[in-house]
């Protein structure tokens, strides 16, 4: 299982987003902390071209449970802004409490690998397919092609 308490991955920015202002918006809660150089991971950046992506990495962030309460609440008046939400592993019991709290400004929460039962009808779960020990990074091509298939059926739904 790889560690996400080093202290490499504490460093760097708490929140890096990149993409269109008024895209539709995918807030991803990365426990692993990707992006580490106030980038999002490469695998992501080709989405920026229609979508507005912002990356909370939870090892710089001490208080990212109010750090995403606080990005949610700035969509309160935005009617036309699509958000979902990306997490994983062993955070995903955490987002989901989370984002149940501002049900109403989140399309869906896509959860990859998570470490617990997901049965709440905004949740997805996404399983990576390969060798890989779960949870697979947030930066994986693997998980990028897993948001994007989920984002299109709830596009077209």
């Amino acid at each position: 299982m790889r560690e996400f308490d080093e202290p490499s991955r504490a460093a760097g920015p708490g929140v890096v987003a990149d993409g269109p202002a008024g895209a539709p918006t995918v807030l991803v809660i990365d426990p692993a902390g990707e992006a580490v150089h106030n980038e999002i991971p490469a695998t992501w950046r080709p989405l920026t071209e229609h979508l507005r992506i912002v990356w909370l990495r939870v090892p710089a962030a001490p208080g990212w449970k109010s750090t995403v309460d606080t990005v949610l609440t700035r969509h309160r008046d935005d009617t036309t802004t699509v958000l979902d939400v990306v997490s994983s592993g062993p955070i995903a019991a955490d987002v989901i409490e989370l984002v149940a709290a501002h049900s109403d400004l989140v399309r869906s929460v896509l959860l990859v690998d998570p470490e617990v039962a997901v049965d709440v009808p905004f949740a997805h779960v996404i399983h990576h397919t390969n060798d890989t020990p779960a949870p697979l990074p947030l930066g994986h091509p693997d998980v990028v092609q897993g948001v994007l298939t989920a984002l299109e059926l709830h596009r077209t739904t």
